[in-house]
């Protein structure tokens, strides 16, 4: 599929790709519930094993998901001039 053919969705005024949403949730969901089991299986504090494996799934999430945009800087002659007169 490409990028053209590829369906995108608005969320928070951003507009992003259903597959790679689905990646980053899922990598970020299933390491949250692994660091939980480890957690649970240590006797520690589940609560933040589960905010460690979502920081951990973030990170993972960020360097699987590629940005797609392509931000082009263009000269403005109109700001070199300065504001207009008063």
């Amino acid at each position: 599929m490409s990028e053209a053919d590829e369906q995108y969705v608005e969320i928070w005024g951003d507009r992003v790709s259903m597959g790679d949403l689905v990646l980053a949730l899922a990598v970020t969901a299933a390491a949250t519930v692994a660091a939980v089991v480890i957690g649970r299986a240590l006797g520690s504090s589940e609560f933040f094993w589960g905010l460690g494996g979502a920081v951990v799934g973030f990170g993972a999430s960020v360097a699987l998901v590629t940005p797609k945009r392509d931000v082009r800087i263009v000269a403005d002659d109109d700001a070199e001039a300065g504001p207009p007169p008063a």
